[in-house]
């Protein structure tokens, strides 16, 4: 994900539009205006891949929140035993 990015001029958006779409299938690319990095375009596979390892990235933290929130239940006690708690379901499902 540590592409180097290619730099050019906002006005070859019109003018060299092909040049610079080539170029994002290769790396993302910096569209300058005055002269100072503006606007960053990526080919539309590049895009897709990355949203989906963000998303991916997401789910695991949302896991991993879980887990930890289970280890420190674990440590402070907040614990109880299965078979007694599926017993208490059963009572209230009769």
């Amino acid at each position: 994900m540590g592409a180097t990015i290619s730099i050019r001029p906002s006005k070859d958006l019109r003018s060299n539009y092909s040049q610079i779409s080539l170029l994002t299938r290769q790396n993302p690319v910096a569209i300058t205006v005055n002269g100072k990095e503006d606007t960053v375009v990526l080919c539309h596979e590049d895009f897709v891949n990355r949203e989906n390892y963000i998303s991916e990235i997401e789910a695991k933290l949302k896991v991993y929140e879980h887990l930890a929130q289970a280890a420190d239940d674990i440590k402070l006690g907040r614990i109880q035993n299965a078979d007694e708690v599926f017993d208490d379901i059963l009572k209230v499902l009769d």
